[in-house]
């Protein structure tokens, strides 16, 4: 919101200030009548303007996904180049303005020409009113909310207006040297922000395929979702983990421009001093690009497979969110351990981003909302997959994942004996798990089929438990998942079984009437996935990737009580998931290699927070109702598990090699 409103108030100033001036010349000329003309030269270049506008953005939204980036790519440079030359433009030609402009009114009321007054006023809107147009596009492309953007631009315009009628009718002084001044160096930050974003989807086009390279990673800062990263990454373009390319461009146009404004104009050495200041910078990313080469890195889908293979390091692969669904769509990559950043860079329409194999996810980010970045790690095996960004418009958004290699590349060897044993201790949780859900879900099913009403409520939860611990790997176990544990409108009306369904005529029906075979089907369900639990493929990664990802859930959606919508035992749900997930990390903490940037015990002790939240609602062998929690106390629990989740979305990338 606050870049479109100081592009909207900058632009609008400048022509609202253009057009007072010629205004007032008339007025105090005696020449009200000539005011029409004036007016009329605005309101078409403001009507060509808004055409112009809603061309882009028409063509925009009608290209293909790359041709969609090679667009913006394309609008963000005219923006950056025309509010250069607008900043440098009004910096050389601020002091005399005035008097050009009534020279030229003069002249023109002079020579009785009304047109020429209309040609003035037309070009000067029109000027202002494209650079605005093009200006505010590239802004809206890289916003994250269409409708904050929105307000603001028309907040800053009509503050404009005012302040231009003010200025009209003397009621407004305004000290015009340090108003352009200063919204001239924030509008170079925003037009940096917009260079590195234009050097981002100029990569996603596939024209610029060098400075991939991850130069730091910024999240502890810019943590997406919160006002300081909407600050950060809206109004300056700083990103989470900019990359090499995205530093150059910001450096090297800022630092500069924003130099060049704030140098006294008659100031002597500042061409030189500008220049002395862009060769340090070219000097300062030169060396940061080739000491950063070594590690971990985030190239070109193109180029990507042939580093990867002969490094044989881990692969960082950026995936944005956007309306048509995953862009890249469609990836070639070695086989190997690999890191998928996933954003969403607007898509209102998509939350989640899947790699799947036939029927099952093998790896997957959920809840990214527009604005946000998650992350997971898989070590992906040679083969064919698909990439899904459910809710896109082009193909459902799905694309396609290649996997190259042979299988001996994709198994790190290194520490081999410590992440089978890792697996191995996790496997084991499992089972116990399962084993005491077939159980207690034979106890569960026999009190529905006897009608026993009471019986069953009291069997439900302890069913139910064991299935929310082993929840970290849930998307392992394929059509297994929603027979056992999909809500209501999860999946089609027909298809609708499991758990949820007969808690829905428990507690809202107060009868078992009708589900003597769902409860059959639920026990036999259960009975395969304790079967599956002892060869499903599991790795390391697999393991963290689940246990954060759970929590996620838990801390945006499962605690706002959408779980047990009926019997509202969802705080039983919580520290089971809670429990659930702290087992699967103990099984891989012993993986975390030295010099980790998160510590086991730091985990640990955010995990015991988190369970010492919940012990003030213990009641019995379970917890109090969902509905005796005030907001306030749901949003202290979603705050202390987000407190466990953040660091622990750390550790995936840390095991998978």
């Amino acid at each position: 919101m606050l870049p479109t409103f100081v592009i909207g108030l900058r632009e609008g100033i400048e022509a609202s200030l253009i057009v007072g001036i010629v205004a007032s010349f008339l007025v105090a000329q005696g020449r009200r009548d000539a005011l029409q003309w004036v007016w009329l030269g605005v309101g078409g270049a403001l009507a060509l303007c808004t055409a112009v506008a809603i061309g882009l953005r028409v063509a925009e939204d009608n290209l293909p996904q790359k041709e969609q980036e090679g667009l913006e790519t394309v609008v963000g440079l005219l923006a950056v180049g025309l509010v250069t030359w607008m900043i440098l433009w009004m910096r050389k030609n601020a002091r005399t303005i005035k008097g050009d402009l009534e020279s030229k009114a003069a002249l023109a009321i002079a020579g009785g020409s009304v047109a020429t007054l209309v040609v003035m006023a037309f070009l000067a809107v029109l000027r202002e009113g494209f650079e605005t147009a093009v200006f505010m596009l590239a802004a809206f492309q890289s916003s994250t909310n269409a409708g904050a953007a929105g307000t603001g631009a028309a907040l800053g315009v009509l503050v404009a207006v005012g302040i231009g009628y003010g200025i009209y009718r003397g009621g407004v002084h305004l000290d015009l040297a340090k108003f352009f001044k200063v919204t001239a160096v924030v509008l170079v930050l925003i037009a940096a922000g917009l260079l590195a974003t234009a050097a981002h989807t100029a990569h996603e086009a596939g024209w610029l395929n060098v400075g991939q390279t991850q130069v730091m990673d910024l999240t502890w800062l810019v943590r997406p979702g919160t006002v300081l990263a909407a600050l950060l990454t809206g109004m300056l373009g700083i990103q989470p983990r900019p990359v090499v390319s995205e530093v150059i461009v910001w450096l090297l146009f800022a630092v500069p421009m924003v130099t060049l404004v704030v140098w006294p104009r008659h100031a002597r050495h500042t061409r030189p001093t500008l220049a002395l200041i862009s060769a340090g910078l070219l000097a300062a990313v030169g060396f940061t690009a080739c000491s950063s080469d070594g590690g971990g890195t985030t190239k070109a889908a193109d180029s990507l497979v042939e580093t990867a293979q002969s490094t044989g390091s881990v692969k960082t692969v950026a995936i944005d969110l956007v309306k048509k669904g995953c862009s890249p769509a469609s990836l070639t990559l070695p086989a190997g351990p690999t890191n998928f950043v996933i954003t969403n860079k607007g898509a209102d329409a998509i939350s989640e981003m899947e790699i799947m194999k036939g029927s099952t996810i093998v790896g997957e980010a959920e809840l990214v909302t527009p604005g946000l970045s998650k992350k997971f790690s898989v070590t992906l095996k040679p083969g064919t997959y698909v990439t899904s960004c459910p809710g896109g418009t082009e193909n459902d958004g799905k694309g396609t994942l290649t996997v190259n290699g042979t299988a001996v590349d994709t198994a790190p060897t290194s520490n081999a004996a410590e992440r089978a044993t890792a697996v191995a201790t996790y496997r084991g949780y499992l089972q116990s798990q399962t084993d005491e859900m077939v159980a207690k879900t034979k106890v569960f099913v026999a009190a529905v089929k006897a009608g026993d009403v009471a019986a069953a409520k009291a069997a439900y939860v302890p069913a139910r438990l064991p299935y929310e611990r082993v929840e970290p790997v849930a998307e392992a176990f394929g059509d297994l998942d929603p027979n056992i544990d999909a809500r209501d409108g999860d999946v089609p009306a027909d298809e609708w079984g499991g758990f949820h369904k007969i808690e829905q005529a428990l507690w809202v029906n107060n009868t078992t009437e009708g589900m003597g075979p769902v409860a059959d089907k639920l026990l036999v369900d259960t009975q395969k996935l304790q079967r599956v639990v002892r060869t499903v493929k599991l790795e390391p990664a697999t393991i963290a990737n689940g246990a954060v990802e759970l929590l996620n859930e838990v801390s945006s959606s499962k605690i706002t009580g959408e779980e047990e919508r009926y019997s509202r035992t969802d705080l039983d749900d919580l520290a089971a998931n809670v429990e659930g997930s702290r087992s699967a990390f103990e099984a891989v903490a012993p993986l975390l290699p030295k010099g980790s940037p998160v510590s086991a015990a730091q985990i640990f002790a955010r995990f015991d927070a988190v369970q010492a939240a919940v012990v003030p609602y213990q009641q019995g062998q379970g917890y109090v109702l969902y509905t005796s929690l005030t907001p306030d106390q749901t949003r202290a629990l979603a705050q202390v598990v987000d407190a466990v989740a953040e660091p622990l979305s750390h550790i995936a990338e840390q095991v998978v090699a």
